[in-house]
């Protein structure tokens, strides 16, 4: 068998500044975190080049995660991740709370560009609001936590609409698009353009169409098959937000949404952004 390319990872460094128990349990972590990082089972010798661990120490830990189901061998005598770690990632998904996960990240951005940050979830034709961070300016959007608003005219609403599943967005426009404000989208072909152009670009506006006054900017949150679970926004007066804002804004709310999805379990494909 040919040697398989995984990434290279100094354990011994990776140790440092723990002792004892501690420092094998680093060690074992970083060999768990080779095997996962492969795109097949991997091979002792593998493990032992990547890692940078003698041999007889390699073993040892390798085994000892045999043992707790962390890792499995095969027939081949190569290593792959085992049974134990779908029970413990079942056991995080359950309790996993994205709120609370986003909670910081929010506080950060809406401290950074001085407006108001939303979190958002879809509860059928609707975006419910479910975290909310003020900005420092006095006039602000006036959606609140529990508050709801159609998904054709809010940047979060486009934003779970576009990155969906087609048939979502195909099932929408077929049911009445209420008209909030003169901008509001409300022709079925309009609103799937513009979905289109929301996923070309990566994230969603709302253009002065769900509120007199305010516009703001959206993107999508994924969790860990990638599927979108949520959606945040920066939302703001249009007098102090306008239409280029949105375009000069947009990598700072990606890279926040980027965080997020991360910290929820998103890994993006090697090769294309998050």
């Amino acid at each position: 068998m040919a040697a398989m390319s995984i990434p290279e990872m100094d354990v011994r460094s990776n140790s440092r500044g723990a002792t004892g128990a501690a420092k094998a349990l680093v060690k074992g972590l970083a060999l768990v975190e080779l095997v996962a990082a492969a795109p097949a089972p991997v091979r002792l010798t593998d493990l032992v080049d990547a890692g940078a661990l003698p041999r007889s120490t390699t073993l040892r830990l390798l085994a000892a995660l045999v043992e707790a189901g962390v890792l499995e061998t095969r027939p081949d005598r190569c290593y792959s991740l085992g049974p134990q770690l779908a029970v413990w990632g079942q056991l995080y998904l359950e309790r996993l709370d994205v709120t609370q996960k986003a909670v910081d990240l929010m506080r950060e951005l809406a401290a950074e560009v001085r407006e108001t940050c939303f979190l958002g979830v879809r509860e059928h034709r609707q975006v419910l609001y479910v975290a909310c961070a003020d900005g420092p300016q006095a006039v602000r959007p006036v959606a609140r936590v529990g508050s709801r608003n159609p998904l054709h005219c809010t940047g979060m609403g486009k934003a779970l609409l576009a990155f969906s599943p087609p048939e979502l967005a195909a099932e929408y426009v077929e049911g009445e698009m209420e008209r909030r404000t003169e901008r509001t989208i409300t022709e079925p072909a309009a609103l799937l353009e513009e979905l289109e152009r929301t996923r070309e670009r990566g994230w969603a506006i709302d253009d002065v169409e769900n509120e007199e006054g305010v516009r703001c900017i959206a993107a999508p949150i994924r969790d860990h098959l990638g599927a979108v679970i949520a959606a945040m926004s920066i939302a703001a007066p249009a007098y102090r937000f306008e239409h280029d804002d949105l375009f000069t804004l947009a990598p700072t709310v990606l890279n926040t949404t980027a965080e997020l999805s991360r910290r929820i379990g998103w890994r993006a494909p090697a090769g294309e952004a998050t």
